[in-house]
């Protein structure tokens, strides 16, 4: 949204492990306007409760974050958050903010159709991740190999049209869903 209509977005970010553990906390730093912790728990932690710990922490990015913009340097910050976690996921490599532009233009560039644009994300996200497996600077283990075997297999398989792709779900899995709730 933020890359293809420039509105603000809000994200649980850098700074809400409490939430879940995460490989793009700088991804979404350098992305989002906003984020929140708002799963904290209420529980006695060395420096306080949760909430009030978190909250510091929190404190600390906007500081840190107004600094930086007050001195000039925001884009500095921001290609330094990138740069900390781009290589180290998967999904913080599709996510960072070059890949997403792209993405937005793909989008953008794909039409009116739904089905248009998520063909021409997915085909973006198996480039892009292939791209930085052939060069080395993203690594991946056994399991995500095999996984993005099967998602590049997929994605090269989709069809242009997306009435081949309902016929072709309706005739392996009609029975698993209904396919009158996706028209």
């Amino acid at each position: 949204m933020k890359a293809i209509a420039g509105v603000p977005i809000s994200m649980e970010g850098r700074s809400a492990t409490c939430a879940h553990l995460s490989s793009i906390g700088n991804i979404a730093a350098a992305m989002t306007d906003l984020w929140s912790n708002e799963s904290v728990q209420q529980v006695r932690l060395l420096g306080g409760y949760a909430p009030e710990v978190f909250s510091e922490i929190l404190i600390y990015d906007c500081r840190l974050m107004n600094t930086a913009s007050a001195q000039g340097s925001a884009g500095l910050l921001r290609d330094w958050l990138v740069a900390a976690d781009r290589y180290r996921d998967p999904q913080a490599l599709v996510l960072a903010p070059g890949v997403v532009f792209e993405a937005a233009q793909r989008i953008v560039g794909a039409g009116a159709s739904p089905y248009a644009q998520t063909v021409a994300m997915a085909r973006l996200a198996v480039e892009t991740l292939d791209a930085a497996l052939e060069t080395g600077a993203l690594t991946l283990d056994r399991r995500e190999h095999k996984w993005l075997g099967r998602v590049r297999s997929a994605v090269a398989n989709l069809p242009e049209d997306p009435e081949t792709l309902r016929s072709r779900l309706a005739t392996a899995y009609e029975e698993l869903y209904l396919p009158e709730a996706y028209i």
